[in-house]
């Protein structure tokens, strides 16, 4: 068995972040990026959580790679704790150092 890669959390969701800022405009529609940012400083939330669903685009990467080697970032707004609207979701590898590196973005439709 293969050990977990070991995760920087606060460097994943930054580049996380600098990738929906960098990429907002040009895939959101108009009205959900203007209340995204009215509401963000109330409601915005950002989650890092195990990548082990929902990424089919990665053929060769197995379930079990996914779920090892993979994270996922939900960047959206709360409402009583829990995710009200999920604008986008970051697949980043759980190593990563740079936004320059791989990356997959499901942006809310």
């Amino acid at each position: 068995m293969s050990k977990p890669i070991a995760v920087n959390s606060d460097l994943l969701i930054d580049i996380a972040l600098d990738l929906f800022e960098a990429q907002a405009v040009e895939n959101l529609d108009q009205p959900d990026l203007e209340y995204y940012i009215e509401q963000c400083d109330k409601q915005g939330a950002v989650e890092l959580v195990s990548a082990f669903n929902d990424w089919d685009q990665l053929t060769d990467v197995s379930h079990d790679q996914l779920d090892r080697e993979y994270v996922e970032v939900r960047i959206g707004l709360l409402e009583d704790d829990e995710f009200d609207l999920v604008y986008a979701r970051i697949l980043l590898r759980a190593d990563q150092k740079t936004a320059e590196e791989f990356s997959l973005i499901k942006w809310k439709r």
